[in-house]
This record gives C-alpha cells, sequence and structure tokens, in this order.
C-alpha cells in the first residue's frame, strides 16, 4: 500500500497523463474532419477508401463522435478521481493505524471519503474550495452523462440546467429533447481544478504527523 503522499503524488501524474490523452483525442478528430472534407474532393482512393465513400459523415465527425468522447472523459475522470480518494482513505487509515473506515461513514462516492478525510484522520480535509464546488457540479452533469445519454428534461433536471446556463464551456440544445454538449475546454478546466484540488492535498499530506 502506498503512503498518503504517494498516493497524491500519483494521482497527480495520473492527471498530466489524462490531459495528454484528451489532447491527443481532440487533435485525432480535428484531423480525421480534414481528411474526411479533403475525401469529398479527392480522387485519392486511399482516402475515399478511409471513409468507405460514405459523404454524410460530416455531422458525425464534426460533432457527434466528439461529444461521445468528451463524454466519456467526464465518467473517466470522475470516476478515477473518486478511486483515488478512496485510495487515499485506506492509505491514511493503515498509516496512522486508526479503527475506522471510509466504509463506515454515511453516504457514498467522493463526499463520503471527503467526510471521512476531514472528521476522522489527521488529514483535515475540509473540501470547501471552488475547485471542489467545481467537481461537485461536474459530478451533475455527470449523472445527466450516465443516467439519461446526455439528455435533459425541463423538470427533473432543473439543477443541471441551472449549471449549463452558467458554466463558458457547457452547453444545450433543444431538438425532439434538450442534448447536453461539453467543450474540450470544459474537460480541460475540469482536470485544472481536479490538480489545483490534489495540490491542495499534497499540502496536507506533507504536513502529516509521523503515525
Amino acid at each position: 500500500m502506498k503512503k498518503p503522499i504517494q498516493e497524491v503524488a500519483y494521482f497527480l501524474y495520473e492527471l498530466d497523463a489524462y490531459k495528454i490523452f484528451v489532447e491527443m483525442s481532440e487533435r485525432h478528430w480535428i484531423e480525421e474532419y480534414e481528411k474526411y472534407n479533403l475525401s469529398l474532393h479527392t480522387d485519392n482512393s486511399e482516402l475515399m477508401h478511409r471513409f468507405d465513400y460514405r459523404s454524410d459523415l460530416s455531422a458525425n465527425l464534426s460533432t457527434e463522435f466528439p461529444q461521445y468522447q468528451r463524454k466519456s472523459y467526464l465518467i473517466m475522470l470522475l470516476s478515477i478521481f473518486e478511486d483515488f480518494l478512496n485510495q487515499l482513505c485506506i492509505s491514511v487509515k493503515l498509516e496512522h493505524k486508526l479503527n475506522i473506515s471510509y466504509v463506515d461513514f454515511a453516504g457514498k462516492g467522493i463526499d463520503r471519503a471527503k467526510d471521512y478525510l476531514n472528521k476522522a484522520t489527521p488529514l483535515n480535509f475540509t473540501a470547501n474550495s471552488k475547485e471542489w464546488n467545481n467537481i461537485k457540479k461536474a459530478q451533475s452533469i455527470r449523472n445527466i452523462v450516465v443516467h439519461a445519454a446526455g439528455h435533459m428534461d425541463p423538470t427533473k433536471h432543473k439543477k443541471q440546467l441551472v449549471i449549463v446556463s452558467s458554466e463558458d464551456f457547457l452547453e444545450s440544445k433543444s431538438y425532439a429533447r434538450i442534448h447536453l454538449l461539453l467543450s474540450r475546454e470544459y474537460i480541460l478546466e475540469l482536470i485544472s481544478d481536479l490538480k489545483l484540488l490534489n495540490k491542495q492535498l499534497l499540502v496536507l499530506s506533507e504536513a502529516l504527523p509521523n503515525p
């Protein structure tokens, strides 16, 4: 088992790697869209074969496919964060020989881990920062993706619609249903918030008393 400071340092490494993954994936869609447009106006057989001679992929490559990817980014990022907090809880418990575990606390997910680290461990993680609030908003948006495939109901999802309207890098489009749209910048800002929060945890981990 890693020590608490090792858990925090490794998560920072994971976030840096995830940011590279996002940037590379986003470049892929731009390049693929450019190749597709070129294939419509060329006799290059290799390019034409790449898209199986289809001429109806413009909306897919410019919007729909990147949205699938960004929604996947969001789900995975918050899953990685929850797993990290749980592992940090386990590490602090073992390091300081505590009698209570995070699973003994009420609630679930990142809120349960946060309460445990704040109330039952010497880490004293209060989690009242702007970054934590942004992560909680992202969690609410993630729930729309997981439970409603990114579609928002004006009655059931009033909270999420308020979040979307207040965020620069979130958008909704109304067709037969209201569709959630995530931008590249939204994902990168979430990574930045996770890194800033984790740097706060790094400071707290460095200040932990010797067990």
